[in-house]
C-alpha cells in the first residue's frame, strides 16, 4: 500500500512503535546515503530488517554510485544519486547498512562486500571491510552458540531442554560456509600492501575478528611506525586472535579441588531471602571456622576451604563469586592487573580450571571498553594462560572501583542442584525460591505433602529433598503443567501424585503441609490475591491439625484476613522479591 502524501519517513523512524513496510526500501536507501547522521543510522537496521527487499534496494541505490569496473553489481542503476557533498561517504553508508543484511545471512550481500574490497576509493574499501570483520564475529558467535546448545542437550538426562539455544542452523550453516571467502578476501587485501592508514587500522582489526593462524602471522609482524592507533588495534586482535583459537577446547570449573588458600565467598539468593540463606548454611556447617562474615538483605558471605561442590549441600542460593579486594592506592587498572596476575588468584584459577582460563572483564556501573582492553593486554603479556574471551568465558571478573572489591564469578561451572528442571512452563519457580518455600515449611518426616499450584513440580521435588514424606500430591488446572511437573519428577526420581484439579475445590483428603508458589506476574494473567483468598478455604479444610501452610501472596492485605478467620496462625512472614513481582513468603500454623 502506497504511503499517503506528505508521509514523512525520516520523523516515523524516530517513532519506537513504527515498522517499516517493504515498498518502504529504496525511500530508506536514500536516507541511509543521503541523510544527516542521526537519521542514517536509524534507517539502516530498519533497511536490513526487511531483507530481501532492503538488500535489493541497497545494491540499486550502489550500482547508480560505483561504476562497473570497481567491483559493482549488476542491478539496474537508478537516476544519479542524490547524496550529500561527498558522494564516497554515501556509499560508505550504503555498504555499512549491507553488511547489516549480509550478517543475517544474505549470501547476495556478502558476495557484494567480496567484491567491494577491491573498490578504488579507501573510504569504500574500508566500510567493506569494517562490515565484513563484523561479518566474520557473527559468523564466530553462532557457531560458539551452536556448540553450546551440543553441550547442553548432551548434559539433559530426560524430558525436554530447558533453555533452547538454536540460533537458526540455516542461517549459521551459510555464515560457516563463507568465511573461508571473507578470510581470503581480508588477506588478499592485507597483501596488496598499498593501504592508506585508516584502511590499514580496519584490516588490523577485521583480521582479529577472522582468526586463523595467516591472521595471526600477519598481525605479529606489523610495524605500526608510530602508529598509536593501530598499535592499540594490532594488540587488541592478537588477543581475539589468541582467544578464538582455544576456543574448541573444552573450560570448566573443578568442583572438586579445594582451593589453594581459604576464599571468602559470597553466596546471593533473591531479595529479602538473606535470612533463611543465613540459617541454612547453619544448619549445614558450611565453610571453615567462623563461616560467618556478615549478612545482607539478599547474600551471606562464607569462608571456603574446601572443594566449591560442598556449597551445593545449601539450595537457597543461586549465584556465587569469590571476592578479592584491590589496592586503595594505586590507579584502578593497576589495581585490577595486580589482583588478577597476584600468585593467589593466579594459583586458584590454575588450580580450578580445567582446560583454557578464559575470563571477562566487567564494571560495576557500565561498559568502560578502554580500561577493559588495557587490563586485558596487560594482563595477557603478565600471565598468557589468561585468555580474555567475553563470548565463552570461565571466569567473569566484576570490578566495583567505588568500593575497590574485584569478584570472581564461576561460569562454566555443573551445578546439579537444580539440573533435574527438564522441563518448563511460564512463571514456574525458580529451584532456589522453591527451596527458600520448603526451608520455610520446616519439613517434618513423614509429611504428607500438597502443592495446589504445582506448575512445573519444582516444590515437590525441593520437598522430597528436604527428607522422606508419607504422600506427595501436585494439583494443577493446566495439562501443560502437570506434563512438565511429570519430566521434572521423573528426571528427579521423585514419586508423586499428580492430577488435575482446581485449589478452590480439589479434595486432597488431610494433609500435613501445603507448600506452594502461586501463579504470579506479567507471564500469567490471574488476580492471584483473589484466587488465594477464595482458594483458602479448601486450602485450610485440607490441613491436619498442627499442619502448615508456606506459600508466597501479593496481596497480604486480601489473604491475612482470609487466614485468620479460618483459624489459622501466621508463624512467620518476609517480603520477596521475584524479579520485579514482591510478595510475602509467609508460614500460617493450624
Amino acid at each position: 500500500m502506497a504511503r499517503p502524501a506528505g508521509f514523512d519517513l525520516a520523523a516515523e523512524l524516530a517513532k519506537p512503535s513504527f515498522t517499516p513496510a517493504r515498498s518502504d526500501a529504496p525511500a530508506l536507501a536514500d536516507l541511509v546515503a543521503d541523510a544527516p547522521e542521526a537519521t542514517a543510522a536509524k534507517a539502516m537496521p530498519a533497511l536490513a530488517g526487511l531483507g530481501a527487499p532492503g538488500r535489493d534496494a541497497i545494491l540499486a541505490r550502489l550500482a547508480g554510485a560505483i561504476p562497473d569496473d570497481a567491483g559493482a553489481t549488476s542491478a539496474p542503476a537508478p537516476a544519479a544519486p542524490r547524496g550529500p557533498a561527498k558522494p564516497d561517504l554515501a556509499i560508505a553508508r550504503l555498504v555499512q547498512a549491507l553488511g547489516l543484511v549480509a550478517r543475517a545471512g544474505d549470501a547476495p550481500a556478502r558476495a557484494t562486500l567480496l567484491e567491494l574490497t577491491r573498490d578504488p576509493r579507501v573510504r569504500v574499501r574500508r566500510a567493506a571491510i569494517v562490515a565484513l570483520g563484523k561479518l566474520a564475529a557473527t559468523a564466530a558467535e553462532l557457531e560458539l552458540r551452536a556448540s553450546e546448545r551440543r553441550g547442553t542437550d548432551r548434559r539433559q538426562t530426560a524430558g525436554e531442554v530447558l533453555v533452547e539455544l538454536r540460533d537458526g542452523e540455516t542461517r549459521r550453516e551459510t555464515q560457516r560456509r563463507g568465511l573461508d571467502d571473507v578470510r581470503a578476501a581480508l588477506l588478499d587485501r592485507w597483501d596488496a600492501g598499498d593501504h592508506a592508514p585508516e584502511e590499514r587500522r580496519a584490516l588490523a582489526e577485521a583480521l582479529g575478528k577472522i582468526g586463523g593462524d595467516e591472521a595471526r602471522a600477519r598481525l605479529a609482524a606489523i610495524d605500526p611506525a608510530g602508529d598509536k592507533e593501530l598499535a592499540r588495534l594490532r594488540d587488541r586482535a592478537l588477543l581475539m586472535v589468541e582467544r578464538t583459537a582455544k576456543r574448541g577446547e573444552d573450560s570448566t570449573i573443578a568442583t572438586d579441588v579445594a582451593p589453594p588458600r581459604p576464599l571468602r565467598v559470597r553466596l546471593s539468593c533473591r531479595p529479602e531471602l538473606g535470612a533463611l540463606l543465613d540459617a541454612e548454611l547453619t544448619s549445614l556447617g558450611l565453610g571453615a571456622p567462623g563461616v560467618r562474615v556478615r549478612r545482607g538483605s539478599d547474600w551471606v558471605d562464607v569462608t571456603l576451604a574446601q572443594p566449591w561442590q560442598v556449597l551445593f549441600r545449601a539450595r537457597l542460593w543461586d549465584r556465587a563469586a569469590i571476592g578479592w579486594p584491590l589496592d586503595g592506592a594505586a590507579p584502578l587498572p593497576d589495581a585490577i592487573v595486580a589482583a588478577l596476575t597476584s600468585p593467589e588468584v593466579l594459583g586458584l584459577v590454575r588450580a580450578w580450571t580445567r582446560g583454557p582460563i578464559r575470563w571477562r572483564l566487567g564494571m560495576v556501573g557500565g561498559h568502560q571498553r578502554a580500561l577493559v582492553w588495557k587490563v586485558a593486554k596487560r594482563v595477557t603479556e603478565a600471565a598468557p594462560d589468561l585468555i580474555n574471551d567475553p563470548s565463552a568465558t570461565t571466569w567473569d571478573v566484576l570490578v566495583d572501583g567505588d568500593a575497590r572489591m574485584l569478584s570472581l564469578v564461576p561460569r562454566r561451572i555443573d551445578d546439579p542442584r537444580f539440573a533435574y528442571r527438564v522441563a518448563e512452563v511460564p512463571a514456574a519457580s525458580h529451584g532456589s525460591v522453591a527451596a527458600a518455600l520448603v526451608w520455610a515449611a520446616e519439613p517434618k518426616d513423614g509429611d504428607r505433602v500438597w502443592d495446589p499450584f504445582c506448575g512445573s513440580g519444582v516444590e515437590l521435588v525441593e520437598r522430597a529433598k528436604r527428607g522422606p514424606t508419607r504422600s506427595l500430591l501436585g494439583t494443577d488446572v493446566d495439562p501443560a503443567a502437570l506434563e512438565a511437573a511429570r519430566q521434572n519428577l521423573a528426571s528427579a526420581g521423585v514419586a508423586a501424585e499428580l492430577a488435575l484439579g482446581d485449589a478452590r475445590t480439589h479434595q486432597a483428603g488431610a494433609v500435613d503441609l501445603i507448600v506452594t508458589n502461586p501463579p504470579l506476574g506479567s507471564r500469567v494473567h490471574v488476580d492471584a490475591g483473589a484466587l488465594l483468598a477464595v482458594a483458602l478455604p479448601n486450602l485450610a479444610r485440607a490441613l491436619a491439625p498442627g499442619g502448615r501452610l508456606v506459600w508466597i501472596t501479593p496481596a497480604p492485605r486480601k489473604t491475612t484476613p482470609a487466614a485468620q478467620a479460618l483459624g489459622l496462625t501466621l508463624a512467620s512472614s518476609t517480603f520477596v522479591d521475584l524479579g520485579g513481582v514482591r510478595g510475602r513468603l509467609e508460614r500460617w500454623n493450624r
